[in-house]
């Protein structure tokens, strides 16, 4: 087996622990609220509480990867994660909840900046974007798991006991610390070139000489980099405010809806599940027509199919037109992790990659609170979704507009 599959394998494991560990909350939620008595606004508030910790996490755990390395500071963030989590199922009110929940997200947004940055590292340039892509297929997986644990469990036993869970997120920060390979092109950058030749040959890749020097924020601003971060940070801002404003709600959604709380789980499982063939397509697609087309085409879909769950008129038009976004929006993440790292050098990857992650938790902050708020200002558990369209609308026509091609081009090429 070639040894970027099994790298791809490691880090699948380690990314659908962190969806697994971020999902938690969304199938326990309606009795979380119950339990410790929370207001929907405050609500709101417990669910950006992981999005405000994903925006510290993806700087400085990103920038934190350019300076000690990709493999120890995925290791810290995914220990970071499963800790806090764990400690979740302590909490006595929406505050503590809402802490734990904080220092959680900074190691998840974490872990998956470096992550995909290091693959990206790793991968022959004909399928990077398709192996990028398959990495992020696996937050599908650890988003169903956290579902059927909270369907088979936290009914009958309570939603504390499926934050235990979280544990094995911790567990596996040791894994990552003891099989994963540091990158070759970031040993190079700091003059291990014997380790980083080694590393080169067995990942067959090839290496060329760098300028031994620290990343420097102001560069994401300077030359043809402008252009890329401004596209980026406004394509990141909208997918995780869509994102996490609908899926960290959806369960609840479908419970204030009427339909129970089994049912609202059995939907919201059907509809996560639609992600993996959005993920696949993707993976496809973007090494045939480009990352450009993809994420502007899935975003745009996306945005259509928020407007017609908005209008639906009945279950079953509120399942289908919920697949479709799932579908499109999830596929346009993983464009989204492929294109991300590759517009940045070496020295910039990790932080680059972490400062548009981390705008986009600004977005992911706001949804689910502005999610509440519209909720509870209308009375209406699916008038948000105007909002969703909107953000889904912009970014499918930013990335078309400022947006550059990077399939087949080597990283150096790219970024010299």
């Amino acid at each position: 087996m070639k040894p970027y599959i099994i790298l791809l394998v490691l880090l699948m494991i380690g990314w659908s622990l962190d969806s697994m560990t971020a999902g938690l909350i969304s199938g326990t939620l309606t009795l979380i609220i119950r339990d410790l008595a929370i207001p929907t606004e405050m609500a709101g508030i417990v669910l950006s509480s992981w999005l405000i910790g994903m925006l510290i996490g993806g700087f400085m755990v990103g920038s934190l990867g350019d300076r000690i390395g990709r493999r120890y500071s995925m290791a810290l963030a995914m220990a970071l994660m499963g800790l806090f989590s764990f400690l979740s199922s302590f909490s006595s009110s929406w505050i503590d909840l809402s802490i734990c929940r904080f220092f959680a997200g900074i190691g998840s947004s974490g872990y998956m900046v470096v992550a995909s940055t290091l693959l990206a590292e790793y991968s022959p340039k004909r399928i990077r974007g398709r192996l990028i892509s398959i990495l992020e297929s696996a937050w599908a997986l650890g988003w169903l798991l956290s579902l059927a644990i909270s369907y088979l469990i936290a009914q009958a036993y309570g939603w504390r006991i499926v934050f235990y869970f979280s544990l094995l997120s911790l567990i596996f920060s040791i894994a990552i610390w003891l099989k994963v390979p540091e990158s070759a092109r970031y040993l190079a950058s700091k003059g291990l070139w014997r380790k980083a030749l080694c590393l080169a040959k067995k990942y067959d890749i090839k290496l060329e000489k760098y300028v031994i020097c620290e990343a420097s924020l102001k560069e994401l601003f300077s030359g043809i980099y402008l252009k890329r971060t401004i596209m980026l940070w406004i394509h990141w801002f909208c997918i995780v405010l869509a994102y996490w404003g609908i899926f960290l709600w959806l369960p609840h959604i479908l419970y204030a809806k009427g339909i129970g709380y089994v049912r609202s789980l059995s939907y919201s499982i059907v509809m996560t599940l639609a992600q993996i063939p959005g993920y696949l397509s993707s993976a496809y697609l973007i090494e045939k027509i480009g990352r450009r087309k993809v994420l502007s085409i899935y975003m745009a879909l996306a945005g259509v199919g928020s407007v017609l769950f908005w209008n639906a008129g009945s279950d079953f038009e509120v399942l289908i037109w919920g697949i479709v976004i799932s579908f499109f929006n999830l596929g346009a993440w993983g464009a989204t992790y492929t294109y991300t790292p590759e517009l940045y050098p070496t020295r910039l990857r990790g932080t680059g990659s972490g400062w548009a992650n981390s705008v986009g938790r600004v977005g992911g902050i706001l949804g689910p609170y502005i999610a509440a708020y519209i909720m509870s200002a209308t009375n209406d558990p699916v008038y948000p979704f105007i909002l969703f369209a909107l953000v889904h609308f912009v970014s499918a026509v930013t990335v078309f507009v400022l947006g550059e091609e990077t399939m087949g081009r080597s990283l150096e090429d790219i970024s010299p």
